[in-house]
């Protein structure tokens, strides 16, 4: 991912961040294949994130954002499987991972999580490991100190760039013109960051580390979706190794 928005950043003379999670529309395909452009308080770039997956809990403006360690979710397969690599994706206790949702809450505590998957070849090779991951996103400010959630400033709908659209394989039809939006939504409120509160304007964070909705021929609309780039490409449990769903057949649905 940051050599693909290294390429965009090369490409258009932009400079933001890119990411990938769940975007709290009301769009009928609930957001998926999307891309919006966040101002998030306290980050030093923009960030262009696609909607790949999708989710009951994120609410009208909310972006909940993929991280390393971001919390394992509703639907938790990053860990405490009784055959990892087969149920669960990581080795070692639920302990270390901190909240089921938003992970740990200080960066410190990224040292406590397993290095790489059970399966772990491919995340080595790839030079990349979960305690890493999780202090990058402390770094970049997607997170706070604390466990709280970034306000977002403003977003809007903008065009889904060439090399973020490489990465997750899901484009669609309807894609505006250009990288800025043409009419941003500016916040009327902070992220609340309290308890039993609406998530609005908050950029939260998972790692449900399964099939995301985008991968799921059901979630989308063919009609909407570029052919050969209808649904995202999801991973085996090892994280890395991508399987091919645009085999050029009706039943894959590419």
């Amino acid at each position: 991912m940051k050599n693909q928005e290294g390429k965009f950043n090369s490409r258009t003379g932009d400079d933001v961040y890119f990411g990938v999670g769940t975007y709290g529309s009301d769009d009928q395909q609930k957001g998926l294949g999307m891309c919006v452009r966040m101002k998030i308080e306290g980050m030093d770039r923009d960030v262009i994130a696609q909607g790949v997956n999708t989710g009951s809990d994120v609410t009208g403006n909310q972006f909940d954002l993929q991280v390393g360690d971001g919390g394992a979710g509703i639907f938790n397969a990053c860990v405490g499987g009784s055959t990892p690599g087969v149920d669960s994706m990581f080795p070692g206790s639920k302990s270390a991972w901190g909240n089921q949702y938003g992970g740990v809450a200080s960066k410190t505590d990224c040292a406590n999580l397993p290095l790489h998957p059970a399966v772990d070849g491919p995340m080595k090779m790839a030079g990349d490991d979960l305690v890493t991951l999780c202090e990058y996103s402390f770094d970049k400010a997607v997170r706070a100190e604390g466990g709280a959630n970034p306000s977002i400033v403003s977003l809007g709908r903008v065009e889904c760039p060439e090399e973020l659209v490489f990465m997750t394989q899901m484009q669609r039809t309807d894609d505006p013109s250009g990288y800025s939006p043409a009419s941003p939504i500016f916040a009327d409120q902070a992220c609340a960051n309290a308890a039993n509160t609406p998530l609005d304007w908050c950029l939260t964070r998972m790692m449900d580390c399964r099939k995301p909705s985008g991968a799921w021929r059901s979630s989308v609309t063919p009609e909407l979706m570029v052919t050969g780039r209808k649904l995202v490409q999801t991973c085996t449990s090892d994280g890395y190794t991508r399987f091919d769903n645009q085999c050029g057949c009706y039943d894959c649905f590419c």
